[in-house]
This record gives C-alpha cells, sequence and structure tokens, in this order.
C-alpha cells in the first residue's frame, strides 16, 4: 500500500515521529496529499522560539493537545535579544483567544496557566529554555507554579537539553522547605546538557536541590553553571565532557580555587570555559583530553611544572596572552594543531609573527583590538594560514583608516594569497543584533577563470 493510502490517523502518527522540519518540508513537497496533512499541522509544531508574550498562542496550544504533543524545542527568550528570529504557529491560532480581551494582571494570569498546562502535553520534548533573568515578556509565576513547571519537566525523559536562566523563587531562601526532589522524580534519563544561571543556585538552600539534579542526571555531558556555586566542587559526573563556568554577581580568588578539586575528578573533560579563573591550574591528570579552552594566563602558566598536560588544544579563547612572551615552552603547550584562537589584543608586529608560527593550522582567528599595522603586515600574516576561512577583528579597517575604497583593494589583494577565506568582519554594527556585520566572500569559477565578489550580509541569528 502507498503511504499515502495509509488512513489519516496512521499517517498522523508516523509522520509525529518525524523531529527535523526539513525532513517535513521535503515530504510535503513530494505530492499534494502529504502536503495537505504536514502543513501546517505538523511543519509548525516542531521549534516554539519566542521573545514576546503571546497569550493567544498559548491559548491555542493549551486547547490542541494534538498539536501540542509534537512539539521537540520550546526557547522562552529574552524580549531585547534581537539575535533570536522567533518561531511559533500562525495558520491555525487564528481561532485562539483575541489578544487583548482581559485587563493585563488577568491575561498574564491566564497565559500561565495555559502555559502549564501545555508543558502538561508535551510528549517527545528534547530542548526547553526558559529565560527570565530580567523579567520583561517572561512568564510571572508563583512558587507554586514554578514547581508545578519543574515536576512537567521531570517527567518528560525525552528531554536531551535544559535551560533555566534566572532566579527560581521556589529555591530561594525565603521560601517555603521546597527541594526538587520533594516534589519532583526528575526523570531525564536522556539530560545531556543542562544550563542553570542566577543567583538562586550559588546559595545554600539551593545547594540539596542542585546536587539532587546532577545526581539524577547520569547521561549529563555539558554543564554550565555559575562559578560561585562552590558547593558542587567536590561533586562527580562520570559522563561530563563540557564544563562552563561563569561569573553571576562576584567571587573570590580563594573561591575560584576550590574549583581545582572538581577538575580533578573529570580528567575526560574536552571543553573548559571559565571567567574569571584567576587561581584555577591544571591538575595533576592533565586533563589529556581538552580540546577547547577559555581560561585565564595563570592557567597555561601552570602547564611548566605539569606531568601531563593536554595532548591536542584545537580552540582557544584566552584574553591576556601573548605568544612572543615565552611563558610557557612549545613543548608544555603545543598549539600546531590549533584551529580557532580568540585573543582580546595583539599590540606589537612580533606577536603576529609569534602567533604564526606557533599555530600554523588555524582556521578561525579573531583579535579584538589591536594597534595600527601596515596593510602589507596584515596580507604577509594572514597568508601564512593556509587553512585560514574567517578572521575577524578590526585590524584591516584600521590600516586602511575605515576607508571603503582601500577595503576593497584590500580585499582583493587578500583573496589573491589566502585561498580559502571566506569571511571577514565589516566595520559597521548591526542595530538591533549589536554585532558586526560580515563580509562575505564568493567564488566563482568560470570558463574565463576564477571570479572573486563579495557581499556585506547581516550578523547571522540564532
Amino acid at each position: 500500500m502507498h503511504l499515502s493510502k495509509l488512513p489519516l490517523e496512521i499517517l498522523d502518527s508516523i509522520l509525529s515521529d518525524l523531529d527535523r522540519h526539513t525532513d517535513l518540508i521535503a515530504l510535503a513537497l513530494a505530492a499534494k496529499e502529504f502536503f495537505r496533512i504536514v502543513v501546517p499541522r505538523h511543519s509548525e509544531y516542531r521549534v516554539l522560539q519566542i521573545r514576546h508574550r503571546f497569550p493567544g498562542l498559548w491559548a491555542h496550544l493549551a486547547k490542541r493537545a494534538d498539536l501540542s504533543r509534537n512539539i521537540r524545542e520550546i526557547h522562552i527568550c529574552q524580549k531585547n535579544d534581537q539575535a533570536i528570529i522567533e518561531h511559533y504557529p500562525k495558520a491555525l491560532v487564528s481561532s485562539a483567544m483575541p489578544e487583548g480581551m482581559l485587563d493585563l494582571w488577568n491575561e498574564e494570569k491566564e497565559r500561565v496557566r495555559n502555559f502549564l498546562v501545555v508543558m502538561g502535553y508535551m510528549e517527545q520534548l528534547k530542548t526547553f529554555q526558559w529565560d527570565f533573568r530580567y523579567d520583561a515578556g517572561s512568564l510571572y509565576m508563583s512558587s507554586e507554579q514554578e514547581l508545578q513547571l519543574l515536576g512537567s519537566l521531570s517527567k518528560i525523559a525525552s528531554i536531551e537539553r535544559l535551560v533555566l536562566a534566572g532566579d527560581l523563587q521556589c529555591l530561594s531562601p525565603s521560601a517555603k522547605n521546597h527541594t526538587f526532589q520533594s516534589v519532583c522524580a526528575w526523570n531525564m534519563h536522556n539530560l545531556q546538557d543542562l544550563t542553570l544561571m542566577g543567583n538562586v543556585w550559588s546559595s545554600p538552600a539551593a545547594l540539596p536541590s542542585l546536587k539532587y539534579v546532577l545526581k539524577q542526571s547520569s547521561q549529563l555531558k555539558r554543564l554550565q553553571i555559575p562559578i560561585e556555586a562552590i558547593g558542587i566542587c567536590d561533586f562527580v559526573i562520570p559522563t561530563l565532557r563540557q564544563l562552563s563556568l561563569f561569573l553571576q554577581s562576584g567571587t573570590t580568588s580563594n573561591l575560584i580555587k576550590q574549583w581545582n578539586v572538581f577538575l580533578e575528578n573529570h580528567p575526560l573533560l574536552e571543553d573548559l570555559w571559565c571567567n574569571p579563573s584567576s587561581t584555577m591550574v591544571l591538575p595533576r591528570n592533565g586533563l589529556t583530553k581538552l580540546k577547547r579552552l577559555s581560561i585565564e594566563r595563570n592557567f597555561l602558566d601552570s602547564f611548566q611544572d605539569a606531568e601531563k598536560v593536554p595532548e591536542s588544544i584545537e580552540c582557544l579563547q584566552y584574553t591576556s596572552f601573548r605568544f612572543n612572551t615565552g611563558v610557557v615552552p612549545p613543548s608544555r603547550c603545543n598549539f600546531g594543531k590549533l584551529k580557532k584562537l580568540y585573543l582580546l589584543t595583539v599590540k606589537a608586529e612580533e606577536e603576529l609573527y609569534a602567533i604564526a608560527a606557533s599555530c600554523p593550522a588555524l582556521t578561525w582567528l579573531h583579535i579584538h583590538e589591536c594597534v595600527k599595522f601596515e596593510l602589507d603586515v596584515w596580507l604577509d600574516f594572514l597568508s601564512s594560514f593556509p587553512d585560514l576561512e574567517v578572521f575577524r577583528g578590526p585590524g584591516i579597517w584600521i590600516s586602511v583608516e575605515d576607508d571603503n575604497n582601500m577595503m576593497h583593494i584590500a580585499i582583493m589583494k587578500l583573496v589573491q594569497r589566502c585561498m580559502k577565506l571566506r569571511e571577514l568582519d565589516h566595520r559597521s554594527v548591526h542595530g538591533k543584533r549589536g554585532r558586526h556585520r560580515n563580509i562575505v566572500i564568493n567564488k566563482t569559477q568560470m570558463d574565463d577563470g576564477l571570479h572573486v565578489g563579495y557581499e556585506v550580509q547581516r550578523p547571522r541569528t540564532r
């Protein structure tokens, strides 16, 4: 029997198992019969990413469990995050609650109630992100409603990524004596990526809940958490491969130092992102599997006395390192396989030469600030990386004094010497997204030779 001849209920059930939007669209384009079923019933109900309140949307989803249960990702983002492109159902929402029928307070109460109802429908949700750090446009929940949400999330076994960005009232010191383990089974056996932001996560009141969550997350590979949350420094997560520590409110060098115990207990880490990290050092195990590193200078300095060091670092984000200082001998810090490098400042030509000598395999380079170098210096420097694809930063613009005509000449010279180069920073900043526009280089092989052009594009969205 042809797939299109199957009963609608069976075909709908089959389509519900397709995660990717591209697969759904490909099927919709195959035949009119598939198009009628896929669009919009499935095509608009896989990813929900919003910055605005949309009370009518939540009212619609609360009435349509048959549609809501197919959502795979929910991202509730900050209203002022212009880099976010919103994705949400539109075609079938017209019958939902009209906007503005209730006063704002009652409308918000109704929106939260509908949201909690929708979360109870989730069967195949893989990603849940809720950013309520600054409240604007987010969900205003009571402690009891927060616990209801956490209870719903803890029952969704399919969740792989969870982001809670903000201070949960239910875990604050002033809240009733609630802990996650008293209200949540935390049945997220597939959870691999956990991000917790907010001062509450570093408070003693939340520590039992935090440890409970980490203990129950047996497949956790990536953890992003405030550096102030030192209560878990002695905790061991066997599957952890990526650790990101960020400054939430304030800390001291003695508190940072306590994370050295955590590093010692996790020798298989591949990613380490920590700021600040003034008293963190390479542990005795050497973190030999480390591939991506964002750290302060003292951490690399500790390579000198370590018995073991990382075998192959591929990505380095480093604010204060000087490649020409010779502080870390090359034998102790091999950058020969480094692919991506971010530096805050470069102040001398000698540093450029040292970078070229130390990191010959770079494909991506970002120098945030630099003094003025002659254009030929940049051409010689960048052409020393045969695989370079992306160069970010104002360096070339400074050398041509922000002159568009001179920059055009510089780009044409650069693409002749950097054959794989495909992207540079433009000097202008996109107003809403707050990032530099991109100069995207296009190369086309024609009968009469290679044609090179470029265009200025907006920074990419997320």
